[in-house]
């Protein structure tokens, strides 16, 4: 299984560092992603035509980033694929993406507002403080968010890819199932938590130089570094995925 695992991450790893058009695609899709959120966090005061744009343009060209982003992850893996094919797949399905993500949307606002409610009832009003409850909570809480629900996506998304998108809500149990066997979850861990900390130490690591204008280029290149390590790390995670998933495919077909 490790052996299967560490092959999939080579393989995924080669085939992103070697297809250079669709690294620049998705990088520009990032790029866009992050604009229109940093733009629809930072407009205060508008005027009409403003409010339009940030409450309505923005927030739809996130998600086409998004969406775009994910369909190109779980793509350049595929033998023989160009920068022009992933770009005009990513803009023929990632509306599909949207719609079969919206179940595990209505999930994750659903389970936020439970872990709200039990955090109120149970963690703030207890007296005295329950540390290890609101521990418990805590790492509840990062599981579901940061563990269940982005693996059931990756593999939810990679089935509506695969087969359309009726199959992928008639099979969205299976694709629970897929998300926690060991490949896909040793996939998610080892990529997530080395480029996640490797990105982690970029930002919060403290260097000083003498001159000021070193200093400020400084700052900016590990401002740079860490915001690109995660996209490198997610586009590596989706794609050692979608490998794997390829292979095992294979390895049924040939027996």
């Amino acid at each position: 299984m490790i052996t299967d695992v560490f092959a999939s991450i080579g393989a995924a790893a080669r085939k992103l560092f070697t297809n250079f058009g669709a690294v620049l695609i998705a990088l520009l899709f990032y790029v866009a992603l992050w604009l229109a959120g940093y733009f629809f966090v930072t407009t205060r005061e508008a005027t009409q035509l403003q409010v339009v744009v940030s409450l309505i343009v923005l927030p739809l060209l996130a998600l086409i980033a998004f969406f775009v982003l994910q369909v190109i992850g779980l793509s350049y893996v595929r033998i023989g694929v160009g920068a022009g094919y992933l770009l005009k797949r990513a803009l023929k399905d990632f509306w599909k993406l949207l719609v079969v993500s919206l179940p595990l949307l209505l999930l994750a606002w659903g389970l936020w507002e439970l872990f709200g409610y039990l955090g109120q009832k149970f963690v703030s009003s207890a007296k005295p403080p329950r540390q290890w409850l609101d521990l418990t909570m805590t790492v509840a809480r990062w599981l579901v968010f940061y563990l269940v629900l982005p693996l059931w996506a990756i593999h939810l998304w990679m089935t509506t890819i695969r087969e359309g998108l009726a199959p992928a809500f008639k099979g969205i149990g299976r694709s629970l199932l897929a998300a926690f066997s060991p490949r896909s979850v040793l996939i998610y861990a080892v990529v997530i938590a080395v480029f996640g900390t490797l990105a982690y130490f970029i930002a919060f690591t403290e260097t000083h130089v003498s001159s000021e204008w070193g200093e400020l280029w400084l700052v900016g290149i590990r401002f740079g570094l860490a915001l690109l390590l995660p996209f490198v790390g997610w586009m590596l995670a989706l794609g050692a995925m979608a490998e794997m998933t390829a292979r095992r495919a294979m390895s049924e077909l040939e027996v």
